[in-house]
């Protein structure tokens, strides 16, 4: 998944809020005009009044891919934030274990990186790969974060970069030089990369002043004729084409690893030794019953698309892609139901008919590891699905056949590795290809070892109906997601239930608070594990978006500190993602009217209503007005799309100021919620729930329009949780804000109490959802 990124700034004497888009096309003016209509008169109400807080323009880390340059509302920047290890903040011992009666039930939790190299393992690789780059003629090489399928959370096998540099982010991009190791991260990431990169590593801060961008590093320091390698295994096709094209201007060369080569990180990473094994966990069937459509009607969508534009295979590149087409899921994957898998679609491919014939028709590749299948998945595959099940490397050679045989395939650049466009558009290799080079002059950057560019009619680059029909929930999906959230808000009740309870007599660690929050959810029906690393974050690491505690350096919460929750689970029938900001003391006026602004804008995009056709950016300003009017903001997404027991971030929708992104909100998606306010340093604030997009009734009229043919959206909530009425400040709210928080928990009574299993929680619940009015 690729991230966007934005630089923001706020003007002390104005509300004025700057933002450059690296994705901004020319044509984007015109074509946004629609939505403008809508958001101008959002943006007509934002008068530039007094601030509230002080602002100044700090960068703050993120978990979540939609989320980039923070600006925090305090009178210091992150630089001074204190330390786990300053006298500014002396944290007491932070408990590694919750109350025995809850954390046995806990589920393990997953690796997320590597074994831990020490300095001396990594300076020693760190020579090695740089050897081994003299040996090929490369000046650079580039490592990323990424797998074969470009998944936001790979598994410890692929971890390439954290192996080589110790940073274990989630963004960022390593190069290694004959003479420099250099990572590039945004604002999210700089502490912690200070942190885990050795004296070997230079650190390239993403998005401050005078620091170039990965690119024109590479323009600048290297000589024509110069040699750029990377792994086209993990590199999007739209990205090594970039690359070649700005790196093309300045005659150096980009060169993918041919089928021939091992990658240089994973020489040094053999010798090391310690490497995790290649993730080989069995494949299972999402039932029918959750699913919702039969494997045969989603090929039957797919080829309707796929004749309309004329290709006759389709590849499915990413994890979830394949997941959501064949109704499978798995466990290769650090929090993501996914196996690791390729898939295909032939439009008229052949199968056996059963009667001793074959019969032309659509068909199902599949690419996956033999051992990952028992007898009950390969049933699935070859029966239910009429797949034919091949080893998972033998997609580079199919697809080269493919093309030999004059097929027109289809390819998502954002979603598909370029060594899938490498084969995709050379014939089946006869020997090893050593002179292999991206053509940063050609149109669609294809690869050019034989100084040939593949015919435009054999190749289809742009997003397949995949993502899309992906996005769209069917009502299965839909209860499936509805039921999970109920019992995932019970969970989350019971856990903030027994939280208050405990704060009252101790302090209680982020670490103990991630651990016992899992524990009540491993008790519900369904579950299978957490959809991403918690964030717990109390008081100042509440303001680090992608703070994730740690038993050496944890916070601990007390009566007198907020804490920002943001948790997930992953169910059998459906993904769940909240966030809740709670205080059990007295919060100061600062958190009472931060929370309260950020609440108003919770309360704005959930109450709208659009006409069809409308992109998420023009939603995005309901969610920032009350804290533009204090001269304020946060610059990341409002909201990101979810997948239905899959991932917990997906496309292509979501709700942002990335106007670039004019994907229309279609009933049946599902979209976060999540404005949020930080103060670096000191506290953050968000609240978030996921949203399903449904129809709604309109007065229509609109130009003369019969009322009939116009469509009207709004959304349906999922999430149903307290919000903590303690850090409302009422006064800031309308009467009808005030209702809204009153109908919000009564509904959340009304579904919520009924699971409980504890009277203690429900009395808790009780009160947490008693009127603020009467």
């Amino acid at each position: 998944m690729l991230a966007v990124r934005y630089n923001g700034g706020i003007n002390d004497a104005a509300t004025t809020v700057e933002y450059s888009f690296q994705n901004c096309v020319p044509s984007m003016i015109s074509s946004r005009r629609p939505g403008l209509l809508l958001l101008l008169p959002v943006l007509a109400m934002v008068k530039p009044t007094a601030c509230f807080l002080r602002p100044v323009r700090t960068v703050l880390p993120s978990r979540h891919h939609h989320i980039a340059t923070l600006m925090g509302c305090r009178g210091r920047s992150l630089g001074e934030i204190p330390s786990a290890m300053s006298p500014r903040r002396a944290r007491p011992p932070c408990a590694t274990t919750a109350a025995a009666s809850v954390s046995a039930t806990a589920a393990p939790a997953k690796a997320v990186s590597p074994p831990a190299t020490t300095l001396q393992q990594r300076s020693a690789a760190l020579t090695q790969v740089r050897d081994e780059l003299s040996k090929r003629g490369l000046a650079a090489f580039i490592v990323p974060s990424g797998d074969p399928h470009l998944s936001e959370y790979p598994a410890d096998h692929f971890c390439r970069r954290a192996f080589i540099s110790g940073f274990d982010g989630s963004a960022g991009t390593a190069v290694v030089t004959p003479t420099q190791a250099l990572l590039w991260t945004d604002g999210r990431y700089h502490l912690q990369a200070e942190q885990q990169l050795g004296p070997d590593w230079t650190l390239m801060r993403e998005g401050q002043k005078g620091v170039p961008s990965l690119t024109a590093y590479l323009q600048e320091e290297l000589s024509a004729q110069a040699v750029v390698g990377l792994d086209p295994t993990v590199h999007p096709v739209k990205l090594v084409q970039n690359l070649a094209q700005a790196l093309g201007s300045k005659k150096v060369q980009v060169q993918p690893l041919n089928v021939a080569e091992t990658n240089p990180i994973d020489l040094a990473w053999r010798t090391a030794g310690g490497r995790p094994p290649a993730p080989q966990a069995p494949v299972r069937i999402h039932p029918l019953a959750f699913a919702g459509e039969a494997v045969s009607d989603k090929v039957k969508r797919l080829s309707e698309e796929m004749a309309k534009e004329g290709a006759d295979v389709l590849v499915a590149g990413t994890l979830d892609e394949v997941a959501w087409l064949l109704n499978i899921r798995g466990e290769d994957v650090p929090n993501c139901p996914l196996p690791v898998a390729y898939a295909v679609l032939e439009r008229e491919g052949a199968f056996d008919s059963g009667n001793g014939g074959k019969e032309k028709s659509a068909r199902v590749i599949v690419f996956v590891e033999d051992a990952k299948l028992g007898p009950t998945a390969r049933a699935h595959l070859e029966k239910d699905c009429r797949a034919e099940i091949r080893p998972y490397a033998e997609i580079f050679s199919y697809l080269s056949g493919a093309h030999a045989s004059g097929r027109k395939i289809w390819l998502d650049p954002d979603k598909s590795n370029y060594a899938l466009l490498r084969a995709a558009s050379m014939p089946p290799e006869k020997g090893k290809v050593t002179d292999e080079k991206v053509s940063g002059s050609t149109g669609d950057g294809a690869v050019a070892a034989t100084g040939k560019v593949p015919s435009e009619p054999s190749l289809l680059l742009h997003p397949t109906p995949i993502t899309l029909f992906k996005a769209v929930k069917n009502e299965a999906e839909l209860e499936g997601m509805r039921a999970a959230h109920l019992r995932d808000g019970a969970a989350e009740v019971e856990f903030l239930a027994w939280l208050e309870k405990e704060i009252q007599t101790r302090s209680v660690s982020e670490v103990e608070i991630d651990q016992v929050l899992t524990g009540f959810r491993s008790r519900r029906e369904k579950f299978l594990g957490v959809s991403f690393d918690t964030i717990a974050g109390s008081g100042p690491n509440g303001a680090i978006i992608h703070y994730r505690a740690m038993p050496e350096t944890c916070g601990e919460m007390t009566k007198e500190t907020m804490l920002l929750l943001d948790s997930g689970g992953q169910y059998e029938d459906g993904t769940t993602d909240v966030t809740r900001t709670v205080h059990f003391g007295e919060p100061t006026e600062e958190e009472k009217e931060a929370f309260t602004r950020v609440l108003q804008g919770h309360i704005g995009v959930d109450t709208a209503v659009f006409p069809e056709g409308t992109p998420g950016f023009v939603l995005d300003a309901y969610a920032r007005r009350s804290l533009w009017q204090a001269g304020s903001d946060y610059a990341h997404g409002t909201g990101h799309g979810v997948g239905a027991a899959l991932n917990v971030h997906e496309g292509p929708h979501g709700i942002s100021f990335n106007f670039a992104n004019r994907t229309p909100l279609q009933a049946g998606m599902i979209v976060s919620n999540e404005p949020g306010y930080y103060a670096s340093g000191v506290f953050g604030i968000r609240i978030e729930n996921l949203l399903i997009v449904v129809e709604r009734a309109g007065l229509g009229g609109v130009g003369g329009q019969d009322p009939r043919q116009r469509k009207f959206l709004g959304f349906e909530r999922l999430t149903y949780i307290p919000i903590s009425k303690r850090l409302i400040k009422q006064d800031l709210l309308s009467p009808e804000e005030v209702k809204w928080v009153d109908r919000y928990h009564a509904e959340v009574w009304e579904r919520i109490s009924p699971l409980l299993t504890s009277s203690e929680a429900e009395a808790w619940l009780r009160e947490a959802t008693a009127p603020m009015v009467c």
